[in-house]
């Protein structure tokens, strides 16, 4: 066991910096404001409004399509596939993302500033110049969520050596936009792909309801490839049905989310066995609160360290990715993203609602034996 460490991507590729000298600090406030400030001085903005308003979508589209990949000239960007981005973009459109891009890109060398894209993307070039040694192999999980340029700096710390590099991933449970596939990584697993086809984690009852959620969207596998549905073959446990409830007001979802906790309890359930889970930090903390009022003990994900104790585990889906629960109450969920997707949204809002959809989802699929789902109407 001492010869394994498991490590986030960000931590492996600051500690590389690091470790070789680099003084490596990300300023996460600084850099927000710096693309802000790109954003509001861009004189290509207009062009970029026109398709869509909300500023989160053109800083995904920075961030996760060109620099995820770790693109340095127009030409790289102009003909670009960008898989998983339902939103097509002209190229005269295409040289308003590069203008903000290169405007952005400025504004960080002024303030000396690096985003955690930067990181990845110093730490591959140190790589490629100074190969690691001491490594036999890489697991990458949840490697659906990755960025092209995490990958390559991954892939280029073992390279093609037999069982160098392994790679587990479900496309369902993409959170982030900007996909990509492995041929761009540079990496290849032909002959040597494995669909997993059993689920052992969830009842075949939390697993239906969750795939309900996401019926339809369209999402890309590992290797690129456009699916629907989940590819699941096999769920040999069974349990009760999940339930979903609609309250009028965070209120009365609060009061009903802390009646099914104290129920689970009295029914002998432990507190370190419950999840219980919300899409944002805000609502997260608020829930926490509210248990901690009532007398219960928490620990928010944010914290938790893999250390067994009688407390209830509160925090984001996000933060809850890898990890499951017995009995998982999905917080706070917003009406709109418990049915289809509707008419009349626009493309960016499809690709949003799906990606909120699939975070949904991954929040569903972290139960093994119980899921109570609490929506409100806003």
């Amino acid at each position: 066991v001492e010869r394994v460490e498991f490590t986030g991507v960000h931590q492996f590729a600051l500690r590389v910096l690091r470790d070789r000298g680099h003084r490596v600090t990300v300023k996460l406030d600084e850099v927000r404001q710096t693309f802000n400030r790109a954003w509001a001085q861009c004189e290509a903005r207009a062009t970029l409004q026109a398709i869509d308003t909300n500023v989160n979508y053109w800083r995904d589209e920075v961030s996760y399509v060109i620099k995820g990949r770790g693109l340095t000239r127009f030409e790289q960007y102009a003909d670009l596939a960008r898989a998983g981005r339902r939103r097509p973009l002209r190229l005269e459109q295409r040289q308003a993302v590069w203008q903000l891009y290169t405007d952005y890109e400025r504004g960080l060398r002024e303030r000396d500033l690096l985003d955690f894209d930067d990181v990845i993307l110093r730490a591959e070039a140190s790589l490629a110049q100074h190969p690691l040694s001491g490594i036999d192999a890489v697991i990458i999980d949840e490697a659906q969520d990755l960025s092209c340029a995490m990958v390559r700096m991954l892939h280029s710390v073992v390279g093609d050596r037999p069982d160098g590099l392994t790679l587990i991933g479900d496309g369902q449970q993409t959170i982030y936009p900007g996909g990509w596939n492995l041929a761009e990584a540079g990496v290849s697993v032909t002959g040597r792909g494995v669909v997993l086809g059993t689920n052992y984690r969830n009842t075949r009852q939390i697993a239906e309801f969750a795939a309900q959620v996401v019926a339809g969207d369209v999402y890309a596998d590992i290797e690129g490839t456009a699916r629907r549905g989940d590819a699941t073959v096999l769920i040999p446990r069974s349990g009760p049905a999940p339930t979903a409830t609609t309250f009028a007001s965070i209120a009365e979802h609060d009061a009903a989310l802390l009646r099914h906790v104290d129920a689970l309890l009295q029914s002998g359930v432990n507190p370190g066995d419950i999840g219980v889970l919300c899409r944002t930090n805000r609502d997260a903390l608020a829930v926490a609160a509210s248990l901690r009022r009532s007398g219960h003990g928490v620990i928010e994900l944010a914290a938790y360290i893999g250390r067994t104790a009688p407390l209830i585990k509160v925090g984001t889906i996000k933060r809850a990715k890898g990890l499951e629960f017995a009995q998982v109450l999905l917080a706070r969920v917003q009406e709109s993203l418990m049915v289809p997707v509707v008419a009349g949204l626009s493309d960016g809002e499809i690709e949003r609602r799906e990606i909120d959809r699939r975070e949904l989802y991954v929040g569903m699929t972290r139960a093994r034996d119980g899921l109570w789902v609490g929506v409100f109407s806003s």
